[in-house]
């Protein structure tokens, strides 16, 4: 299974200058920003794995410039159903006295 990662991104931390407006074939000017998701070397103080930044080439770089804006974390969410390993491997449970009076 892929790793899903969830986090949030600051907007107004992303630097104008990284946003390039660009002519759509359908004839629609839109804004774009090229990003790049970077694992972190070891975890946030808040549990972060990942963060987001506009990656720019090194030469175009600009001193005093913030161009992470935004951290993830993966996820993992909690299996709401148990798996056929888990029954299986679950001991019987103990009937109810009205389920040994049924007559069959």
């Amino acid at each position: 299974m892929a790793q899903l990662l969830i986090g949030s991104i600051c907007l107004s931390n992303i630097p104008r200058s990284e946003m390039k407006k660009i002519m759509c074939k359908d004839g629609k000017e839109r804004i774009f920003l090229n990003v790049a998701v970077v694992e972190r070397k070891e975890k946030s103080q808040f549990g972060d794995t990942h963060f987001i930044t506009c990656a720019p080439k090194k030469e175009e770089r600009k001193d005093g410039v913030n161009y992470i804006f935004g951290d993830l974390k993966t996820w993992n969410p909690e299996p709401q159903m148990p798996s056929a390993e888990e029954i299986a491997a679950a001991p019987p449970m103990p009937m109810t006295e009205s389920e040994e009076d049924l007559p069959f």
